[in-house]
């Protein structure tokens, strides 16, 4: 069956619907709480009734229902008054039962006023030519609703509210404010009500130096009273003076032996309406002082700790603002690290409404936040430390069509929450600019017959204008911040979208000078007028380019180099193999009668390193044969021409006669004479065939090794310094016989200079060689080609060559006679 859903409309509907039914639940909960404040007075007043006139609870709950009717008062007061009059109140001190005093209240008038004073306090004077009034009446009853109330402060702030207006806005009080004790003797105002915030930011902590009567009272001065200069001729209301009033009183306040702080209250009236309740005042100040130290407490920290944005001075500030503003704690279900699962209000200005909200639930007090989504990113805010901007449907009662924009700041421990109504422009204006801005792309529109160009402020700082100022632009204006030599692009350009013709897009330069020059990209496209075919509108962008540009010249640039050392780097590469084809020719050495012989170039392991490795086999006149290896250090051309060099001169010198020892000796002293910063390892050797005699030399490189059989070995003999080293260098022939079907091998030490190779590496050779010439034993003959593949077999047995240098491998083979 398909989900059916209801129309949008009737989910706005619904939406309004339940947002009612949870305000008028809120409203409700609020009853219920002030209820609760004077509930238990009136269960008491029941029982009372109960006990003593036989009845049901319900039937003494009518009692109490037509005593107020018939005396116009509220039930809660008929209840109190009773409770007052059968229950002793005991007097903090300790001293006597306060019910005399409580008794005075509902005597006559003529009951002297000396006996409400407390017992453990002097009397109070009275001021000159007052007027002795009658005793307060009903302060019984108005105690034990205090008793009731109080029990429901949540807060220092909502503690000062109830006392005020529950337990002594009765005897007059205008103002009430609380202070705290902290260790150094120092009092801390923690709640007030009736008292401009200004009064209060300004005696926020007191000094216990400074003798104020509210520090007085609280270091066990007992009451002080003040009263204005008129009334007394005392002290002046701007020393000391920190509530409203003509008459002042300053309480302390004991939690069992200890004070704790102190209670402030302001009269306008008589002084002697205030005095009538002394006794009133010390028994309140011990019910203050229990509820203090628990709200304080609560509110997180030791008793005298203000709660976050507590300060009065702040509290103005976000009273005088328009908007709702809420100081917001935050709440961990468990406590500890726990994720935040509730905000708690700590402070709400006066633009949140009138509904108290200290010490409750945001979830509570805004409901309907919950409903938006938002809630959930405003938990995000408190939990990270980062700030919220957002909107959100209505959560406040504004309607279902309201939109609302909320900002969540994080603030000490928890966050400053305020919304406002928002229909969209401005925050889409917002977003748009910032856009432009992050982006650095501006918007420019332009119609026929309008008064000129409208450009957005990112547009008009691309082009160098005042981005606040407001109206069109003129085009010559405009066409002032683009650079003298692409002014005529521009105007080219207009005339192409005036046309009517496609979009187009042109670069510019704009600003002064080359170093302050940016590159700027418009883009537009026309919308054509259907009568005319010309361009009736234009709409486009202007976009900042220049680092595209930028980029966009330096890759050129890289691109144009790399080509160019690509075609260098060809040439050279060319170059350099055509060098070493020169020193080691990949084609074999013509045949040379009673030898076999074959020659092996290994390359680095890196293809484009070019070493400087030759070899020669080559057949002298006289009958000798010249073998000769050899590695010229360094790599590139240079070494590839050093190469080659060296192979010519070397066949030069033991084609003119020179042993291979002479021959080498002559190197070295053209070398060293000419100043080669290159060093040349040569071995060097002369074949007769006819004898089977091998004269060799070496000079920087390994004797030959000579393989009989199945055995390779290397030839006994000294070896000589590299070429080029020592000017003064010897070196010394050595005769090597040979038998038929022996193979001589010449190698240079690059083809074992390997990163793994340890000192030992000849005997690699040596084992390669070997274990080769087994193989090459169970063939039949010893052609060339089959030396070809002895030698192919000792490569693949050695492995690759190492990535900085190449190797040669050269081998010759006595033929057998015939």
């Amino acid at each position: 069956m398909a989900e059916h859903r209801p129309p949008a409309g009737d989910r706005a509907d619904d939406t309004t619907v339940l947002l009612a039914a949870v305000d008028r639940l809120r409203a409700e909960a609020e009853g219920l709480r002030r209820a609760m404040r004077t509930r238990g007075v009136i269960e008491q007043a029941k029982g009372m009734l109960t006990e003593r006139l036989g009845c049901t609870p319900d039937e003494a709950f009518g009692h109490l229902v037509r005593l107020s009717q018939d005396t116009n008062r509220r039930v809660a007061d008929i209840a109190a008054g009773l409770v007052g009059l059968a229950a002793p109140v005991t007097d903090p001190s300790g001293d006597e039962s306060l019910q005399e005093a409580v008794d005075a209240f509902v005597r006559p008038a003529r009951q002297p006023p000396e006996l409400l004073a407390p017992a453990s306090a002097p009397p109070v004077p009275a001021p000159p030519g007052a007027t002795r009034l009658a005793p307060v009446p009903g302060l019984a009853a108005r105690y034990h609703l205090a008793v009731s109330a109080l029990a429901g402060a949540e807060t220092p702030e909502e503690l000062a509210r109830l006392v005020h207006e529950v337990a002594t806005a009765p005897l007059g009080v205008i103002a009430v404010v609380l202070g705290l004790l902290e260790p150094d003797g120092a009092l801390v105002l923690v709640g007030s009500h009736g008292v401009e915030p200004g009064r209060v930011s300004r005696w926020r902590r007191i000094p216990p130096e400074t003798g104020v009567p509210l520090v007085t009272a609280a270091h066990g001065g007992g009451m002080v009273w003040e009263f204005d200069a008129d009334d007394s001729g005392g002290r002046s209301p701007e020393t000391g003076r920190i509530v409203p009033g003509r008459t002042a009183c300053a309480v302390p306040l004991r939690s069992g032996d200890r004070i704790v702080g102190a209670m402030s209250l302001g009269w306008d009236g008589p002084p002697e309406r205030a005095r009538a309740a002394t006794r009133y005042l010390d028994a309140l100040a011990g019910l203050v002082a229990g509820h203090l130290l628990r709200v304080a407490a609560a509110g997180g920290g030791e008793p005298g700790l203000v709660v976050p944005g507590g300060e009065y001075w702040f509290r103005g500030v976000l009273d005088a603002m328009f908007e709702p503003v809420l100081v917001l704690s935050v709440v961990r279900e468990g406590g500890g690290a726990r994720a935040v699962t509730d905000l708690r209000v700590r402070y709400a200005n006066a633009a949140a409404g009138p509904a108290p909200m200290v010490g409750r639930r945001l979830t509570e007090i805004l409901p309907g936040l919950v409903a938006t989504g938002v809630f959930a990113r405003i938990l995000d805010a408190a939990g990270t430390g980062v700030r919220y901007d957002g909107r959100a449907g209505d959560f406040t009662g504004g309607g279902p069509g309201t939109v609302l924009a909320v900002r969540a700041v994080p603030f000490l421990d928890g966050l400053l929450l305020t919304w406002r109504p928002g229909d969209g422009a401005a925050e889409a204006a917002a977003r748009a600019g910032a856009t432009e801005r992050l982006a650095g792309v501006g918007s420019f529109a332009w119609s026929r017959g309008g008064p000129g160009l409208e450009l957005s402020a990112e547009a008009r700082r691309l082009l160098g204008l005042d981005p606040g100022r407001p109206g069109p632009v003129r085009a010559a204006d405009a066409l002032a911040g683009v650079r003298p030599p692409d002014r005529a692009a521009v105007r080219a350009f207009a005339r192409l979208l005036l046309g009517g013709r496609r979009p187009a897009a042109v670069d510019v330069g704009v600003g002064p000078g080359d170093a302050g020059a940016r590159t700027v990209r418009i883009s537009a496209e026309p919308v054509g007028d259907p009568d005319t075919g010309r361009a009736r509108d234009v709409r486009g962008v202007l976009q900042d380019v220049t680092e595209r540009h930028r980029a966009e010249q330096a890759l050129a640039g890289v691109r144009s180099k790399l080509a160019e050392q690509q075609r260098r780097t060809a040439a050279e590469h060319r170059t350099t193999r055509a060098l070493r084809m020169m020193a080691a020719p990949e084609e074999p050495a013509p045949p040379i009668a009673g030898l076999d012989h074959a020659a092996r170039f290994l390359p680095a392991g890196d293809h484009h390193r070019v070493g400087g490795g030759w070899y020669d086999l080559t057949a002298l006149p006289g009958g000798p044969v010249l073998l000769a290896v050899g590695d010229v250090g360094g790599h590139g051309p240079t070494a590839a021409v050093g190469a080659s060099e060296l192979r010519h001169a070397l066949r030069g010198l033991c084609g003119g006669g020179l042993d291979p020892a002479g021959a080498l000796g002559r190197l070295n002293t053209v070398l060293c004479r000419h100043g080669s910063r290159r060093l040349v390892g040569v071995l060097c050797g002369l074949l007769d065939p006819a004898a089977r005699t091998l004269t060799w030399s070496a000079a920087g490189q390994a004797p030959p090794a000579v393989v009989r059989g199945a055995t390779a070995d290397l030839a006994n003999g000294p070896t000589g310094t590299a070429l080029g080293a020592i000017a003064d260098a010897r070196y010394r022939d050595t005769v090597q016989p040979l038998c038929s079907g022996d193979t001589v091998l010449f190698w240079t030490d690059g083809l074992l200079d390997r990163r793994e190779a340890g000192p030992d590496h000849p005997d690699r050779l040596l084992r390669a060689a070997e274990e080769s010439a087994a193989e090459e034993l169970a063939a039949e003959g010893f052609a060339a080609a089959a030396l070809a593949d002895f030698l192919e077999h000792i490569a693949d047995r050695l492995g690759d060559p190492g990535p900085a240098d190449g190797g040669c491998l050269l081998a010759v083979r006595l033929q057998p006679a015939r």
